[in-house]
């Protein structure tokens, strides 16, 4: 699939510190919970945090396929992989676009970090410090 220049243009023109206000955008803290809900959801986060720039949706479903694929079980790589893309295309991606973390262009397939993704890394390193069971007792 060829990358047109002139959508990639846009989507990172969209996303330039001086395109929007650039001021930080404060979540509400069930918003935080929602996202912080899914591994996926923070998988693609911090990929796009460690990336800094867009990347193609098939980059970030491989990334996130090989952090939640284990060698060990009966399903395949491509099958892991398949699922995986179907669930961001239709449930995480979207979601996270709706709280401003990214941008998607389902046109181009690229994601791009957008203007509440570095106030939310604070909120990403902290959910990596709390065990797992602090992390469950968040839904209640």
């Amino acid at each position: 699939m060829p990358i047109h220049t002139d959508r990639l243009a846009t989507v990172l023109d969209r996303h330039a510190p001086g395109s929007r206000d650039h001021l930080e955008h404060a979540l509400p803290r069930e918003a935080v919970r929602r996202v912080l809900d899914s591994d996926r959801r923070r998988e693609v986060l911090r990929c796009l945090l460690a990336e800094e720039g867009p990347l193609q949706v098939r980059t970030l479903v491989a990334r996130v396929a090989d952090a939640e694929h284990d060698a060990t079980a009966i399903t395949s790589l491509l099958d892991v992989r398949q699922r995986v893309h179907v669930s961001l295309c239709r449930t995480h991606l979207p979601l996270l676009e709706q709280h401003e973390l990214l941008s998607y262009d389902r046109a181009c397939g690229l994601v791009a970090p957008d203007v509440s993704l570095p106030a939310f890394e604070s909120a990403l390193e902290c959910d990596l410090e709390r065990p797992i069971t602090t992390r469950l007792d968040l839904q209640s």
